[in-house]
């Protein structure tokens, strides 16, 4: 299955987007030449996001759609022909099965996995959008506490590219709580950002890619409690004049 869509009569003007939420691989692919214990490692998947997701979709009665496919697969993050899109190596490890794909087999996994799931996503927020007012897109990952030897010290990050209306807002919010909270950390929206590019900066949606390192939520309880936060957060900032857009 391509996605899975999480409470999908949600009423809230608020669309939730996971593209990394599981490491699932069809048996057909064979783990891609890796082991059952590589594909529990955060270069399968975004560790924790997803139960953050489902979590956060149920407090603010809003839709999340999330992948039902490991990245190593392919990224749904990354724009056809961008590099890493089906990544050959990644933190250290050999994708065996990625290796000298050709270009049959790569568009075989961009019509089985990815266009799905972008179709998906894009219409969950057309709809939203026939309210006449901009849903707010929320993308969601978790990070790695440390990437290639190097400790990462922000409990989450907020990622934006040109329009950062909600970053700095939901920045502000979570410093206030205590959090540290990376600016364009540990990744930059300028950079990577094809799903919102795509799904909201295109259309002019106010959005967010939120990160959260995923020692904080490899558990239930650490889920629950960042859930809890964002939703609490993203509730009372929704009616920010700054996000009231109509369209």
């Amino acid at each position: 299955m391509a996605f899975d869509i999480i409470n999908p009569n949600g009423k809230a003007n608020i669309v939730l987007i996971s593209e990394h939420a599981s490491n699932h691989i069809p048996s057909e692919y064979d783990n891609l030449g890796l082991s059952d214990e590589q594909l529990e490692l955060h270069i399968a998947w975004d560790i924790g996001i997803a139960e953050v997701t489902k979590n956060l979709a149920k407090l603010l009665d809003a839709p999340a759609v999330l992948a039902g496919f490991s990245r190593l697969l392919i990224d749904a993050n990354r724009a056809i022909g961008q590099d890493g899109l089906i990544p050959e190596t990644s933190d250290g490890h050999i994708i065996h099965g990625n290796q000298n794909l050709s270009e049959k087999a790569t568009n075989e996994r961009i019509e089985e996995f990815y266009h799905p799931f972008h179709n998906m996503a894009a219409a969950i927020i057309a709809e939203k959008a026939l309210s006449h007012e901009a849903p707010l897109i929320f993308n969601m990952h978790s990070f790695t506490p440390h990437m290639n030897g190097e400790p990462r010290k922000w409990n989450g990050g907020l990622l934006y590219n040109t329009d950062d209306r909600v970053a700095r807002l939901l920045h502000d919010r979570l410093e206030a709580r205590g959090f540290h909270i990376g600016d364009n950390e540990p990744y930059s929206g300028k950079i990577l950002y094809h799903t919102l590019n795509t799904h909201a900066l295109a259309h002019g949606l106010p959005h967010v890619n939120v990160e959260i390192r995923q020692d904080e939520i490899s558990n239930d309880a650490g889920a629950r409690r960042w859930a809890d936060v964002l939703a609490e957060e993203i509730l009372d900032l929704r009616s920010h004049p700054e996000l009231a857009i109509r369209l």
